[in-house]
């Protein structure tokens, strides 16, 4: 009788443990789907921060590279001015020059 009940005992225990442990991974499973979720959000913060600032240098690269197209321009467009300027006025005098001939 005494080895049925310890048998009996035994039984219950190792399904109490069996029990326990199952609670435990239940509680373990949770846990770690809810550190992964926080991890995932972390990295999505993490990714969209990092595109804005992609986004904000590239703006700001592209406005420089605007102001320097720019500038590069306009010293052409003088350049070409003060290049052409001096034969524009020696046209204009020989155009001025034979109108008077006539």
């Amino acid at each position: 009788m005494e080895l049925i009940r310890q048998i009996k005992d035994a039984e219950k225990q190792a399904g109490d443990v069996i029990e326990k442990a199952g609670q435990d991974a239940a509680l373990l499973s949770e846990q770690v789907q809810k550190e992964r979720g926080e991890q995932l959000k972390t990295a999505q913060q993490c990714r969209i921060k990092a595109v804005d600032e992609a986004v904000s240098q590239a703006a700001q690269d592209g406005t420089a590279q605007v102001q320097q197209i720019a500038e590069t321009g306009c010293e052409a467009v003088s350049s070409l001015k003060a290049a052409c300027s001096s034969k524009a006025n020696a046209c204009v005098e020989k155009v001025l020059s034979q109108l008077q001939q006539v």
